[in-house]
């Protein structure tokens, strides 16, 4: 008996390494070839929103109807659907590299909800035979069909498997799934409550990049090759001359920060806190879409308007400010992986949208560009109390979404000496101390003084400090944004306070037109 289970142990672990060989196979078995089920197989590559790095998708079961396999698991879209006909069943994910997972979540499917799960078990295992159960729920209902509820794990082992085994469902013979995420990121509290005051909802069935997106013009050929190609340049924009610079290291402090993204003459404010939001959220995704061809070029991975990738070519013709990088660049005035991003970004744009000129993008849009997503909604000024603003800035943190905001008013003192911008983006991080409700970064990388100036001198970074004076938090609106594909290259554990690096401070270089009108 001994033997024949560690038959069946050996015959487990060969399967969870058999969707390999297949995945060039995977779109005929999806599709219906061998008997009309899905492939119990699916595979995912690096990057995927769902899971926390490249690998394999396995059901217990082979018996999934063509249009509902295991790969609606983790597509990104609650509007499809797993389908199983069973009561209990697991499925396991083979990732590609070991990770703590520190919280999951299930979506309810559409419709059918006596298909809902019920009752589950999370386990984790090293060698797809040993397992560990990291968390078990009992009794839970969904009230909402396309509900996602995520749970917490008090986990700090890095497992390469994770299986989640459905106990139980809702009543029926069959069960059906919308989604299932593993991520590396603590998961803390809820805005369920808040969201009858949330507006601007961008999320649509007819492209994962959202309502702002779906206007876009359509590439050609010619227009994609022109895109990947980094020695094709953008139009010049707004009067900006371009010129060539040397460039080093695109990571100055090692891995992407917040002070990389340095806003100097190009009025795209909600571009720069996007990035420096992914900087502070998600820094490997960064270093995940830029490819280094070592050439002074770089191939960046954006996507477009139908939420496909797709690769934009760039080199070393920037933005200039005399001598200097006109664009966004780091502390010491060189070139930064925000440097590249932004211009490959610009190119983008001139393909999709008609023009280069990226002055006045907005949160949304760029957002959805650098991560595939462009589901967001949004909380007006004055709209919330500051208690239960600092509860929507926080939990959706610490759920790695990409929140940006700003001031519906300026010149007002937020933090000591240091003032309010309106009509400008801010990226928003986590609190240094419970003195505040949050801070929140100007990609100026400096703030202005209430006696006139800039705070170049404190080496801020230009982090303002958010307290409940009564006259701040009113004024404050924010946008909250899913990660989308960046979402598997969450910071593990707790988010922390985000702390500048050492920098030498340099001579404020922001635009006279950027810092009148705050773009």
């Amino acid at each position: 008996m001994k033997r024949l289970r560690d038959m069946k142990k050996w015959l487990f672990a060969i399967s969870l390494s058999i969707p390999f060989v297949l995945a060039g196979c995977s779109d005929s078995d999806d599709n219906g070839g061998g008997g009309g089920y899905a492939s119990p197989y699916w595979p995912l590559a690096t990057g995927n929103s769902n899971m926390p790095s490249s690998g394999t998708l396995v059901a217990q079961y082979s018996d999934s109807p063509i249009d509902a396999g295991i790969g609606k698991l983790v597509d990104g879209d609650a509007n499809t659907s797993y389908q199983t006909p069973h009561g209990s069943f697991d499925i396991t994910w083979n990732g590609n590299s070991n990770v703590a997972v520190k919280s999951y979540s299930l979506t309810s499917a559409a419709d059918a909800e006596e298909q809902d799960p019920r009752d589950w078990r999370l386990s984790g295992s090293k060698d797809a035979t040993d397992w560990v159960t990291l968390d078990e729920q009992t009794g839970q209902v969904f009230t909402a069909r396309k509900e996602v509820k995520t749970f917490e794990v008090d986990n700090n082992v890095e497992y390469r498997y994770y299986k989640l085994s459905i106990l139980n469902n809702n009543g029926s013979s069959s069960t059906q799934i919308a989604e299932w995420t593993l991520s590396a990121a603590t998961f803390e509290g809820n805005i369920d409550d808040l969201m009858q005051f949330a507006s601007g909802d961008t999320y649509t069935s007819l492209t994962p990049m959202g309502t702002q997106h779906l206007n876009d013009l359509t590439a050609t050929a010619d227009q994609l090759a022109w895109l990947k190609d980094a020695t094709k340049q953008p139009d010049a924009f707004a009067g900006l001359s371009w010129q060539t610079f040397s460039v080093g290291t695109l990571y100055p402090f090692g891995d992407p920060l917040p002070a990389d993204v340095n806003q100097h003459l190009i009025g795209d404010c909600c571009a720069c806190a996007v990035m420096a939001s992914m900087a502070y959220l998600f820094p490997g995704y960064i270093k995940n879409i830029i490819q280094d061809n070592g050439n002074s070029t770089w191939t960046v991975t954006l996507y477009d308007p139908q939420g496909e990738p797709v690769e934009v070519g760039v080199d070393n013709y920037f933005v200039a400010d005399g001598s200097k990088v006109g664009a966004s660049s780091g502390k010491s005035d060189q070139v930064t992986w925000s440097t590249v991003l932004e211009k490959a970004l610009i190119k983008w744009y001139q393909v999709y949208r008609g023009t280069s000129d990226i002055g006045g993008i907005g949160t949304e849009y760029v957002s959805a560009i650098f991560t595939g997503n462009g589901s967001s909604f949004a909380f007006g000024a004055n709209v919330l109390s500051a208690p239960e603003l600092q509860r929507a800035a926080l939990v959706s943190l610490q759920q790695r979404k990409i929140v940006v905001g700003g001031f519906s008013q300026g010149d007002v003192p937020a933090d000591g000496n240091k003032t309010t911008t309106t009509a400008h983006a801010y990226t928003f991080m986590l609190p240094k101390s419970d003195a505040y409700l949050f801070t929140m970064r100007n990609p100026w990388g400096m703030l202005p003084l209430s006696g006139g100036g800039y705070s170049t001198d404190e080496k801020d970074d230009g982090l303002l400090n958010i307290s409940d004076d009564g006259k701040v938090p009113p004024l404050i609106d924010l946008r909250i944004c899913d990660p989308g594909a960046a979402k598997g290259f969450a910071v593990a554990g707790n988010l922390e306070p985000y702390t500048p690096p050492s920098y030498t401070p340099l001579p404020m270089r922001v635009a006279a037109h950027i810092l009148q009108s705050g773009m």
